[in-house]
């Protein structure tokens, strides 16, 4: 795949299989498109914009960056595109933390 860099208020984020099958510690299978929301979906971050400048020319800092998994508003997604989905930053929702005690 060609390599894409955002530009701007913009985030490419990897799209998640969501019908691959994954096994609970409790035994379960499971897949991500039985138990996630239709209007939020879950992506990894694998490009970022600089981001936009407020009224006083700051560049608002976030809580996430490239590698970072988050939730975000499945209905702003900007065209259609195979690999990957593009949004702008107001619509990240939720970082996903991973749970360290594992």
């Amino acid at each position: 795949m060609t390599k894409i860099l955002a530009q701007g208020d913009f985030l490419i984020l990897e799209k998640i299989d969501y019908e691959k099958e994954e096994v609970t510690e409790s035994g379960l299978i499971i897949k991500k498109s039985q138990v996630l929301d239709s209007t939020s979906a879950e992506a990894k971050i694998v490009s970022m914009g600089s981001g936009t400048p407020d009224e006083s020319g700051n560049i608002p800092k976030v809580g996430y960056g490239v590698g970072s998994t988050i939730l975000y508003d499945a209905s702003s997604r900007i065209g259609i595109h195979a690999d990957f989905d593009i949004i702008k930053r107001e619509h990240v929702l939720a970082v996903v933390l991973e749970d360290e005690t594992d």
